[in-house]
């Protein structure tokens, strides 16, 4: 059996449900960047974003499957939020987006690529094969991006699970830690937050070919690579229009090097750069490409496939989300093309 628990994790003080008020349709969604002389004046007091200086960890204790887990990407950003004197609403927060997938029927190609705005999960079973997950909307070319996000709170990289302000004094002594602010108005006062998101990998990869259960260690290599970028925006509910205030690139690439031959605890190597790049926040914003505002997100479209040296490329794990990009993607891979 396969598996993928690649984590998204969410912290928030404040757990209180959103009623949404808005119909919003986000294929409509108007998106502009940020304009401080003609936009609502959001003061950045600061804005942090890193990924943890320290090496993949690897776990071998698993008789069935390999684990790894990456150093963790986290941004953080403090700010202050005018008053609303009206019944607008708005939210802040982060949205982030993978871009395109590139498959690659032999390891040997692995290195002719430059590091770049690809991504690529490359889990290779000697000369037997290997397996990869792979999304449909990006193989076929139908998005550029797609959205990464726990798919429950379009487009936001959070779940419904958010904190909703809305109070007619000012609490500027206290800062709320949530991922995700929802401000309605009228609200008469400054008002102070501090939002936070966090992103790693911890898949769990298994030591024999994925078709089957059996506890025979094939695994002799894997390659991760994945470029995302993330956008802190703020959201006008009421008119559904989207601002973007700040860009951020993060890049991840894991490499690591198994002898299936020896003791578990002794097989797997860390052999990427074991510091990892730090994101960067780009100079001059991008827009969101209008697919990764909607579904599907990263973890309902991915499908994992075998593809044997010998044989057919073989569905280990369906995608729990299926549109007309999915039926395309598996005309071809019946097709063997």
């Amino acid at each position: 059996m396969a598996y993928n628990n690649d984590a998204i994790e969410y912290y928030t003080s404040l757990k209180s449900s959103i009623n949404e008020i808005f119909d919003i349709k986000l294929n409509e969604t108007k998106q502009r960047f940020y304009d401080i002389k003609r936009d609502p004046h959001i003061e950045i007091i600061n804005f942090e974003a890193i990924i943890e200086k320290r090496p993949t960890e690897i776990d071998e204790t698993s008789i069935r499957v390999l684990k790894y887990k990456s150093p963790s990407f986290i941004a953080t950003v403090s700010f202050r939020f005018p008053p609303i004197h009206s019944n607008e609403c708005w939210k802040v927060g982060f949205v982030q987006a993978c871009s395109y997938f590139i498959s690659i029927y032999s390891s040997n190609l692995i290195y002719i690529f430059p590091i770049g705005d690809f991504m690529l999960f490359h889990n290779q079973y000697g000369d037997l094969g290997y397996s990869s997950w792979e999304f449909p909307q990006l193989v076929v070319r139908d998005a550029s991006m797609i959205n990464d996000s726990c798919g429950r709170n379009f487009p936001w990289y959070g779940s419904k699970n958010q904190g909703k302000i809305n109070r007619t004094k000012p609490l500027l002594s206290k800062v709320y830690e949530i991922f995700i602010v929802t401000i309605q108005g009228p609200l008469y006062r400054q008002s102070e937050y501090t939002i936070s998101m966090r992103d790693l990998f911890v898949p769990w990869i298994p030591w024999d070919i994925p078709t089957c259960e059996g506890e025979q260690s094939y695994l002799t290599h894997i390659y991760r690579h994945q470029r995302f970028y993330v956008w802190l925006c703020a959201m006008n509910c009421t008119k559904n229009e989207l601002l973007i205030i700040r860009t951020i690139r993060w890049t991840q690439t894991i490499e690591i090097d198994i002898k299936p031959d020896l003791y578990r605890g002794m097989r797997a190597k860390l052999i990427s750069n074991p510091v990892p790049d730090q994101p960067i926040f780009l100079k001059r914003n991008i827009f969101i490409p209008s697919c990764a505002l909607q579904e599907p997100s990263a973890n309902n479209a991915q499908l994992l496939i075998w593809r044997p040296t010998k044989g057919d490329p073989i569905v280990v794990v369906n995608s729990k989300h299926h549109d007309t990009s999915t039926k395309k993607y598996l005309h071809l891979l019946n097709n063997n093309i």
